[in-house]
């Protein structure tokens, strides 16, 4: 492949939507769903049987056409179910219903959900990762980043993206390779930067993993959250898209600096690579195997960003989460997820192997 010119990668932009979908969320996190004989039942997975939209007098089923009658206002809806009225949540959904994204996922082995995260998570994780409004501050260093501000764990435990972890994976088995923090990129200076990688087990690592077979089963897929927009200009992640099909990690003249080159050399940039633009709280899922780096930031503001790594029993983590667990524990933070998140960031965040 020849070096071509400089930030000339390809965009591929994401607007806003105009609308988007519901969750109807329980006292305990756990969403309206319709089970497979149409009854109205409770689930914490977040598949389309969970996904809603208004009526003029209640909500409807958007998978089958099913309306379902109720009182229904701006953040509340109380619908029968058996021979109770039971009061839900409204909670902000996707743009798109969750098949339709895992079909692209499967297909592509990417996909972005657009605007999915509220925008209190996403002011929440602006404050954590001190970009945006939040730029003048200093990040605090002194705890976990999941203990400073309860958006970190709710974007965490987004269900949607989840269930297409889960699903394209093949398990529900599975753990966090590092601690999650909201980080900031900052403005690009002009000396060394990342290079074009894929991610841990693909990789050596330090935690000991054999680098895994490309072509064999799927170990972990990545999840990165859009803290701030995310846009080429302000170094939003580049890709390779579709390169989690090659049979190799990338070449050499996509990465010059660690071949002889000056350390200060650019990795590519040129036209085969590819810019996922998307507002702030999408989420970006892309498997593991895809080669990619951080972008450059040409504006002179910070662009925040949320990494995380979701990788299956056998891959040993980058980082032992199970420490930051307890520390959530004892934080009062914890009391602010509801049960479902409490349950789910556990897991994640304790289901570790012994190696680790």
């Amino acid at each position: 492949m020849k070096h071509q010119a400089e930030f000339q990668e390809r965009v591929v932009r994401y607007e806003r939507p105009t609308h988007h979908y519901l969750f109807l969320i329980a006292s305990d996190g756990s969403m309206l769903a319709l089970d497979d004989v149409g009854a109205l039942t409770l689930s914490d997975e977040g598949d389309d049987r969970v996904i809603w939209d208004r009526t003029p007098g209640g909500v409807r089923h958007v998978a089958t056409g099913t309306e379902v009658a109720g009182n229904v206002d701006a953040e509340n809806c109380t619908l029968r179910m058996g021979t109770e009225d039971v009061p839900f949540r409204i909670g902000h959904g996707p743009e798109h219903l969750p098949s339709v994204y895992l079909e692209h996922l499967k297909r592509e082995g990417w996909v972005c959900l657009t605007s999915l995260l509220t925008p209190e998570i996403v002011d929440g994780l602006q404050r954590v990762a001190c970009t945006d409004a939040y730029e003048h501050l200093e990040p605090n260093r002194d705890s976990p980043r999941v203990c400073q501000h309860s958006a970190v764990g709710q974007a965490i435990c987004e269900p949607i993206s989840l269930w297409l972890i889960r699903q394209y994976v093949g398990t529900r088995n599975l753990h966090l390779g590092h601690p999650p923090n909201p980080m900031s990129l900052a403005p690009y200076d002009g000396k060394r930067t990342q290079g074009w990688h894929a991610d841990i087990p693909y990789i050596p690592s330090a935690g000991g993993n054999p680098v895994a077979d490309r072509g064999g089963p799927i170990k972990a897929v990545q999840r990165n959250v859009c803290v701030s927009d995310f846009r080429k200009e302000n170094g939003a992640t580049a890709y390779k898209l579709g390169s989690h099909r090659a049979e190799t990690n990338p070449p050499p003249e996509w990465n010059p600096a660690r071949h002889g080159a000056d350390p200060a050399t650019r990795p590519y940039s040129g036209p085969e690579a590819d810019v996922v633009e998307a507002p702030a709280g999408s989420i970006v899922l892309y498997d593991a195997r895809t080669w990619h780096r951080a972008g450059f930031n040409q504006t002179k503001h910070k662009r925040g960003a949320m990494l995380m790594s979701f990788q299956v029993a056998d891959v040993i983590p980058k980082r032992d989460t199970r420490p930051t667990c307890g520390r959530l524990h004892e934080s009062p933070v914890y009391e602010e997820l509801d049960r479902r998140q409490q349950r789910e960031i556990t897991e994640l965040l304790m289901n570790q192997p012994d190696a680790a």
